[in-house]
């Protein structure tokens, strides 16, 4: 093992949120009461936020590496997203398929280079990529598989990610009402000056109730939601270059593959 840079800075500067926001609710230091407009909304509490984000930050830096973390953080937009693959798509992937056959089977050489290009990043860039030093179907599965299975660890390890931020939110939660208890046990003798303790107590765990539940656990969920979907559809793909290199004809690549669509969808072709 080597030490990591980028790890070191992110466990310090999370490290720093959360002491800062201790420093904070304990009125050890000002700076954030001393604006005026957060006085003003009931549930705006920045100290009690770096606290839980102090400790959420340091809990996945330490566990994970940095781009995984970044990955997480850049997950967390697809909170409103849909994904897209769907059975409409992979009923457009089965017709765009059987194009690939015919124009494989017309000139192979020139096609597969064309579709090489025009695939560039995608799975089925990368088989094409293999049909053309023409190795075996059995090469192209194992590699093929190899290759999928690769991209969806990759996504739920940022799953994992977003999983131990949901689980560190309450903990931080609480780790800041304990905080804010102790500002509120001070002010005994002083009634009027408990209530900011207590607010900063329960508003800290109301936060790291909040994050958890409302945002990383949904999103960790819908990642893997959508890889496992991605997934389907990059093995769908794979089945039909592997019958395109095996030199199936059209009607028995579109039978083969009609299999992994809906049946709603298959019904409608033999009506047609």
């Amino acid at each position: 093992m080597r030490l990591s840079l980028t790890n070191i800075l992110g466990v310090l500067f999370s490290v720093g949120i959360l002491v800062f926001g201790v420093t904070e609710i304990t009125s050890v230091t000002n700076v954030l009461s001393s604006i005026p407009f957060l006085s003003q909304y009931t549930f705006l509490n920045l100290p009690s936020l770096f606290i839980v984000m102090g400790g959420i930050l340091n809990a996945v830096f330490i566990t994970y590496q940095p781009k995984y973390v970044g990955q997480a953080f850049a997950g967390l937009f697809y909170l409103f997203s849909q994904a897209k693959t769907s059975s409409k798509t992979l009923e457009s992937d089965l017709g765009e398929m059987l194009v690939w056959n015919d124009q494989i089977k017309n000139n192979r050489v020139t096609a597969l280079s064309k579709l090489e290009d025009e695939h560039v990043g995608e799975v089925s860039g990368y088989l094409f990529s293999l049909m053309s030093t023409n190795y075996s179907s059995e090469d192209i599965k194992s590699f093929g598989a190899n290759h999928i299975e690769e991209q969806y660890f990759r996504q739920l390890v940022v799953v994992d990610v977003l999983r131990a931020m949901g689980a560190a939110a309450p903990s931080f939660g609480m780790f800041g009402t304990l905080f804010g208890l102790i500002v509120m046990l001070g002010q005994l003798e002083n009634p009027s000056g408990m209530g900011p303790g207590l607010a900063a107590a329960l508003i800290t765990t109301l936060y790291g109730i909040s994050l958890a539940r409302f945002i990383f656990y949904p999103v960790a969920e819908k990642i893997k939601n959508v890889a496992q979907l991605n997934r389907f559809r990059e093995y769908f793909i794979l089945e039909g270059i592997l019958l395109i290199n095996d030199k199936k004809s059209s009607f028995y690549i579109q039978d083969k593959l009609s299999t992994y669509l809906r049946r709603d969808f298959k019904n409608k072709q033999v009506a047609d």
